[in-house]
């Protein structure tokens, strides 16, 4: 039995619209229906994990919709299929990031393969492969698991425990950012960081120091790389969380 919801958004309860409400009750989701109307919408968002947008020619009237699940995309990481044609499309990626945009499905519509497309974009592999991605570096072993044990309810998480196994990890993975520690043998954190600069597959990736050197030279030694932070190990869990998030949510 599944227990995905799914928020199904329409205009009208057409034909089409129940018969798609029908097969996704049918192939056991929990369905709710909701109008366009943002006190519609904010009433029946809550704990669904895939909202499916039935467009029609009135679209255009539904900008102030359009910028709500823009902002439930960003703020909440919801994930978006619309029903429709490709004006449809063109509008609704005016407003929402495409990487939010699970799947377009034009009409006429395969019931089957509409239902197949479902259960792609509520699978838990489809959720986890979207959530962003963190390489935390440190030559501490037990450390390094405290902080992936932190972080990989909400994360993807790499590990390395050097800086050249980082820089090998990054040669063949994408993360979207780095922790960093910077007391480290052989390779310390700062010149870790100037190396992943100088290569084109991490040059663009931001990083964060999270150690326990809080000295002043220290910090100053590596304000001239433009780290995205500097957070000490004394942070907790639920700090560590809020500045992560609060960060992606700045480069959106």
């Amino acid at each position: 039995m599944f227990d995905k919801k799914i928020l199904l958004v329409r205009n009208d309860e057409t034909f089409l619209v129940n018969a798609i409400k029908n097969s996704l009750v049918g192939a056991n989701f929990i369905v709710e229906d909701s109008t366009y109307s943002i006190a519609d919408l904010s009433t029946k968002k809550h704990e669904a994990n895939l909202i499916i947008l039935y467009t029609d020619n009135e679209l255009e009237e539904h900008r102030d919709a359009m910028v709500y699940f823009k902002d439930l995309c960003v703020e909440e990481n919801m994930i978006i299929m619309v029903i429709g044609e490709k004006n449809a499309f063109d509008l609704v990626h005016r407003y929402i990031p495409r990487e939010f945009v699970a799947f377009e499905v034009t009409r006429p519509l395969d019931m089957a393969d509409l239902l197949s497309k479902v259960m792609i974009a509520t699978a838990e592999e489809f959720e986890l492969q979207r959530r962003k991605c963190i390489l935390v570096v440190d030559d501490d072993l037990t450390y390094l698991q405290m902080i992936r044990e932190w972080l990989k309810d909400t994360y993807r998480v790499g590990m390395a425990n050097s800086g050249t196994q980082a820089i090998a990890w990054l040669a063949t993975n994408r993360a979207d950012l780095i922790l960093l520690d910077y007391d480290m043998p052989v390779l310390d954190g700062p010149k870790v960081m100037e190396m992943l600069k100088s290569e084109s597959f991490s040059n663009s990736t931001p990083v964060m120091f999270l150690t326990g050197k809080n000295d002043r030279k220290s910090v100053t030694e590596v304000i001239s790389l433009k780290p995205a932070d500097y957070l000490l190990k004394t942070i907790s869990r639920d700090k560590l969380l809020s500045t992560l998030e609060a960060f992606f949510k700045s480069r959106k």
